[in-house]
């Protein structure tokens, strides 16, 4: 990844909706590859904002860049798009208890959902629960494990659902994204699974768009 930025010539690298790959370079990238020094410290030539976070290893999660940007007014944003959407939010092992990204996914949902809530205090944030899916385990082979493992999270999930009527569990990890699908149909069917970022496309309002198309496929989603 690096050495790909280092051909390309870019100033600076962000990180998409990925938890292994955010613990993997904050925790081992400068132990085993050292200093990026060919690149700069982020700096949003959209907002000016320097992400001095990040100084060492030049990445920028995509969750704080679109925080960053929604802070500064530089999206525009209609929440009635995910008015289909009832969300909670679900803190991935590795991005919020092992790396302590936290408050920029929930800072985005505030500004792209307006129905979303908590999971109880206890299964969030530092005290989240895992996925049952992640380490290599998202196999169909040991399908049975996955389900006991993130039986947890889905008892928390069906909290809110059952409280809350929540249709739609959020997330910034791929991996999470992938796997809790198949948690949530198995132990809480109908309940959607997204990343936080397709919230934030659904949300979008672009100069000169032509949506109804779009609109109209979403409201088919949940």
């Amino acid at each position: 990844m690096y050495a790909e930025a280092k051909r390309l010539g870019v100033k600076y690298i962000i990180g998409g909706e990925c938890g292994h790959m955010w613990r993997v370079i904050h925790q081992y990238m400068d132990t085993m590859n050292g200093p990026a020094d060919f690149l700069e410290v982020p700096k949003s030539s959209i907002t000016g904002t320097t992400f001095n976070n990040a100084a060492s290893t030049k990445m920028v999660h995509i969750s704080e860049f679109t925080a960053d940007l929604i802070k500064n007014n530089k999206l525009k944003l209609d929440k009635s798009r995910n008015a289909h959407v009832k969300a909670t939010f679900h803190d991935s092992c590795n991005t919020s208890r092992g790396m302590g990204l936290m408050d920029e996914p929930r800072y985005i949902l505030d500004h792209v959902v307006d129905n979303w809530v908590e999971m109880p205090e206890n299964t969030i944030r530092e005290q989240t629960f895992c996925c049952g899916s992640g380490t290599g385990l998202n196999t169909d082979e040991i399908m049975e494990l996955r389900m006991r493992s993130g039986l947890p999270r889905a008892n928390a999930v069906k909290h809110v659902i059952d409280k809350h009527d929540v249709n739609t569990l959020s997330c910034v990890c791929a991996i999470d994204r992938a796997t809790l699908t198949s948690l949530m149909n198995y132990w809480n069917p109908g309940c959607a699974v997204c990343g936080v970022s397709e919230l934030v496309g659904n949300a979008l309002v672009m100069d000169g768009e032509n949506r109804q198309e779009l609109d109209e496929g979403l409201r088919t989603l949940v």
